[in-house]
């Protein structure tokens, strides 16, 4: 899986967060620098019986604007995966 951008609004603050698969979890970093003194650097997220959590203290509405924007890419991904091995297959 490569990583890909999530723009997310946090404490009133568009943000974009760079993020990684990495075990199990997903990890995002921040891409604006400039803003770390005002939102995480770093955050982890993963789901946990179809509902998306993190260590970090975050409203839920948060998490959850991490967690549909995984899920989307991850839906995307897949398709274009299956995509491709029809192309092979044609």
């Amino acid at each position: 899986m490569n990583a890909f951008t999530a723009s997310v609004t946090l404490d009133g603050l568009n943000i974009d967060y760079e993020v990684f698969f990495i075990c199990k979890k997903f990890k995002a970093i921040l891409k604006q620098k400039h803003l770390a003194k005002y939102v995480p650097y770093q955050l982890d997220f993963w789901k946990e019986k179809g509902t998306w959590k993190s260590y970090h203290p975050l409203t839920q509405q948060v998490i959850n604007q991490f967690g549909t924007i995984i899920d989307d890419h991850l839906e995307l991904e897949k398709e274009q995966n299956l995509g491709k091995s029809s192309a092979a297959l044609g």
